[in-house]
């Protein structure tokens, strides 16, 4: 038997009933709720030939929610799962899996109930969370979103002893400093969406330069402006400046707030092709460049990399796809 075969003999997923008087007060007092941050208005950003990357809302993290208080309980990790408003969110999934042996996993799992809440039963040993995910409504289809652990962290933790963690959603910000500043150009460190740049330059070393090749030097600006609110009211406008050079061919736009976007593209203020290419484009109806072939400006909508489930979702991972666009001249 194979390793993978006896990997998923070994994820048996042990049930669990939630006892309501175990939230303590029998009741999830979630109190006053502090305002959600205000992200609007523009901003700039202008990256020179060497730049190949850039997170728009910084390494930033968002306030976090009042959650109810819990305790820690022996063999047990529990908790609550909210949106960035605070609001509980119902039907999220949140798995666990121990090992006692360093080489065969048990794993338990609970999708939250109505207060938000959800309690596992921990298997004996060295534990550790799997997934955290959770569906949402997303422009005209469905997109499997990723949870943040509320405190940042989710090392392991030994199951006799037991556990709080509480789970949010977000639209935008770092799941972890420690790995962003390992990784800044890793998207999947940040929970907002992303996409990246591609394009040819012209070389004047070499007898093959299409008309269609971008000059060296020349300025590529691509704007992303909302057409409406993002997920918790976010409405700002990003504008992005890359200047072309033979060094790369390529830059990436990171953590850019979930919600539907106008992308246009131009090179020294002239209109740029655009075309969705790699892996993401067309994949899904409802998600990515619309359409998939434009001049100067189209409709960008995020697309989940997975859409796998909830049982399958990482936390602390973004899990939205790079779409890749390739911009040329328009002439």
């Amino acid at each position: 038997m194979n390793a993978k075969l006896l990997f998923i003999a070994a994820l048996l997923f042990v049930g669990c009933s939630k006892d309501p008087s175990a939230i303590e007060g029998g009741k999830a007092d979630w109190g006053i709720q502090p305002a959600l941050p205000v992200v609007n208005g523009e901003a700039t950003f202008n990256l020179n030939a060497a730049d190949d990357y850039v997170s728009v809302m910084g390494n930033s993290v968002p306030r976090m929610p009042n959650f109810p208080k819990l305790s820690a309980r022996s063999g047990v990790v529990r908790g609550y799962v909210a949106d960035l408003s605070g609001n509980p969110l119902e039907g999220a999934y949140i798995g666990v899996r121990s090992t006692a042996t360093g080489g065969s996993y048990s794993g338990a799992s609970d999708e939250t109930d109505v207060n938000g809440y959800y309690e596992i039963t921990v298997p004996w040993g060295a534990a550790e969370f799997y997934a955290a995910g959770y569906t949402i409504d997303y422009g005209e289809g469905r997109a499997v979103v990723s949870l943040g652990a509320a405190d940042g962290k989710l090392g392991s933790f030994a199951s006799a002893e037991g556990l709080v963690k509480n789970f949010v959603l977000l639209s935008y910000g770092v799941f972890n400093k420690d790995l962003v500043s390992q990784k800044p150009r890793d998207p999947t460190n940040y929970a907002g969406g992303c996409f990246y740049i591609t394009y040819n330059v012209a070389d004047a070393s070499s007898v093959y330069n299409p008309e269609t090749y971008i000059p060296e030097n020349a300025e590529i600006q691509v704007t992303l402006t909302p057409d409406e609110p993002g997920l918790f009211g976010e409405n700002k406008k990003f504008v992005i400046n890359k200047k072309a050079s033979l060094q790369n061919y390529n830059f990436i736009v990171m953590n850019v707030p979930i919600g539907r976007y106008t992308l246009t593209a131009k090179l020294n203020g002239k209109p740029l092709r655009m075309e969705a290419v790699g892996r993401y484009a067309n994949l899904y109806p409802y998600f990515g460049l619309k359409p998939g072939t434009a001049t100067g400006s189209a409709k960008l909508l995020f697309t989940p990399d997975t859409q796998s489930g909830n049982s399958l979702t990482l936390p602390n991972r973004g899990n939205w796809g790079s779409l890749q666009i390739k911009v040329e001249r328009a002439e």
